[in-house]
């Protein structure tokens, strides 16, 4: 969801799958990590929703609902969860590995980044804190 949202917005284009003819987000070096069985539970419910209801629930909701389970399940606490994004229908390759921190940035450069987005340190500190549930 982080590297979903800090890049161009909560919009699922971390999502979108690279063609023949133009590589996506998922092909940037800092996304190689992701998990695919990640990628495939969000399309398993993105189908068994548009079977249901379709056109309502975006990939980019389900995303932002995934997220706030794992944070429940794990302890965190149930935040509201506001619905209503659309999905992208681009994703650009480059702008993950100019956009999300890196393991080598400084602590410096971290906070400018995430300042950048309006985030406190502390959100900021959340946030990196996050990635050991990943």
């Amino acid at each position: 969801f982080f590297h979903d949202c800090f890049v161009s917005g909560c919009d699922a284009s971390v999502l979108i799958a690279p063609t023949h003819y133009a590589k996506s987000e998922k092909d940037a070096d800092i996304n190689h990590s992701l998990p695919g069985d990640a990628f495939d539970a969000v399309v398993r419910s993105k189908l068994a929703l548009e079977l249901e209801c379709p056109g309502v629930v975006s990939c980019a909701d389900i995303l932002a609902i995934a997220s706030r389970v794992l944070v429940t399940m794990t302890g965190g606490p149930r935040y509201p969860v506001p619905l209503g994004r659309k999905d992208s229908l681009s994703s650009n390759p480059a702008a993950p590995d100019v956009e999300l921190p890196h393991s080598n940035f400084t602590v410096g450069r971290i906070i400018e980044l995430f300042t950048a987005k309006g985030f406190t340190v502390q959100e900021m500190v959340a946030l990196s804190g996050a990635h050991t549930l990943g």
